[in-house]
């Protein structure tokens, strides 16, 4: 019996499967692809938040931040390359001006570091490029971007070599819970875990 049993290897579960792996655990992933991050993981955006969308006081606010704040240290760990650029919303009239200073505040509640609201003229010297029609933009320079792949794929090596088992081309088809924990059934057979840990994205 395995002590946890995750579900999905994208980002989510490699980083769970990671976190997991540096304590005496028994701990398997069961991925229904032939490689990690196949799915939403590996076409989303690729930026890593600063924190200003999620709505102050919840979960997803203290976390957005934080993780946005430990992304360089765990790059530089694991290998990955990361380029803290900041990230910039802009605006192109007085509604979307006044979105950008909602955002801000909303930033500065939750936290995120350095976030402010530019001017059309800041604007354009930071980005000169820009479309002339500008009018501000939020500035959040703890942002950056990552390659998404590269991330997960870094995560769930290091968890393998720890001792979490990988197994791909696993679907999950079905979940029983047992006296003990769980019995999980998948194309290749069923596993027994006191934990389960859904991370299967869009089909959880």
């Amino acid at each position: 019996m395995y002590d946890v049993l995750i579900i999905g290897c994208g980002v989510t579960g490699a980083a769970c499967a990671y976190a997991l792996s540096r304590y005496n655990l028994r701990v398997a992933v069961l991925e229904k692809h032939s490689d990690v991050a196949a799915e939403a993981t590996k076409a989303n955006s690729a930026i890593i938040h600063a924190g200003y969308d999620p709505a102050p006081g919840t979960l997803m606010a203290k976390l957005n931040v934080e993780g946005c704040n430990a992304a360089p240290a765990l790059c530089k760990k694991l290998d990955v390359p990361f380029e803290k650029c900041g990230s910039l919303v802009l605006a192109f009239d007085e509604a979307d001006l006044a979105h950008v200073r909602k955002l801000c505040d909303r930033g500065i509640a939750n936290g995120v570091p350095g976030i402010c609201v530019l001017s059309a003229e800041e604007v354009k010297a930071m980005e000169p490029e820009i479309a002339d029609n500008v009018v501000g933009a939020l500035w959040a320079p703890s942002a950056g971007i990552i390659c998404p792949w590269e991330y997960a794929l870094a995560m769930a090596e290091v968890a393998v070599r720890n001792g979490v088992e990988l197994y791909r081309n696993t679907p999950v088809t079905g979940l029983e819970k047992t006296d003990g924990g769980y019995l999980v059934h998948t194309a290749k057979g069923d596993y027994s875990a006191r934990y389960v840990l859904s991370a299967a994205g869009v089909y959880s």
